[in-house]
């Protein structure tokens, strides 16, 4: 079996982009297997990262960076606060301001997003609100248009989707490129990305950095955007 995985590596240092259907037709000829099996090891190695999907059915071992953007003060301080006074709830913490680099048309968002349990956003909200922040709950994009400055440091407080794509950075739970791709084209209070920008930053997303395509599948259809994301890879 070692042999079809480092056949597939072989074939990917040869060939910059390639597609499955060309990969099948080489791999078959080489080596005593099935399609399958040929599949099942091209899938493991996607979802370990030494491939990446770059479209339908192409695959590429052009290594590119992780998105690792690197927590500011406020959220720090944030993340610190409530994982002080809820040290068992889960929380993804981060500044809107990330999403800048892969923006095509600017709407600088200073706000911080905090994200915990479904049924501990309305006790995180008040206690926020207690600590003096300026802090809202849950708002749709009606509320966000009218109410909340996208420059001003607020915090939004909303749901934690539960097995959400996130990684610790500075000791700050914060959410992988995957979550923020599912989340943008389902949240309300992203609704200023949605359409086009989306797609642009899809795009760029995809182009920069190495993205983790199970994750992101996995993850779309527990927010049931699966046939979003792939229509979006599929371009």
């Amino acid at each position: 079996m070692s042999n079809v995985r480092d056949q597939i590596i072989s074939y990917a240092q040869t060939n910059v982009v390639f597609q499955t259907n060309a990969l099948l037709q080489n791999l078959l000829e080489l080596v005593d297997t099935s399609k399958q099996n040929i599949l099942w090891h091209l899938y493991r190695l996607v979802e370990q990262g030494q491939l990446l999907r770059v479209g339908r059915g192409a695959y590429t071992i052009e290594v590119k960076p992780q998105f690792f953007p690197h927590p500011n003060a406020k959220v720090v301080r944030i993340y610190q606060l409530l994982k002080e006074q809820f040290p068992l709830l889960p929380f993804c913490v981060y500044s809107g301001e990330i999403l800048a680099d892969l923006q095509h048309h600017l709407s600088y968002n200073n706000n911080i997003y905090t994200e915990t349990d479904r049924d501990a956003t309305e006790i995180v909200f008040h206690f926020l609100q207690d600590c003096k922040e300026r802090v809202f709950l849950s708002p749709d994009a009606d509320f966000v248009a009218d109410y909340i400055h996208l420059d001003q440091a607020s915090l939004i407080v909303k749901p934690l989707v539960s097995e959400a794509p996130t990684q610790e950075i500075e000791g700050v739970s914060s959410p992988r490129l995957e979550k923020l791709l599912v989340d943008i084209l389902c949240d309300k209070d992203f609704f200023y990305l949605q359409g086009q920008e989306a797609a642009y930053i899809f795009e760029k997303a995809t182009q920069i950095y190495g993205i983790k395509t199970d994750q992101l599948m996995r993850y779309a259809s527990r927010r049931n955007a699966k046939s979003k994301i792939e229509q979006l890879l599929a371009k």
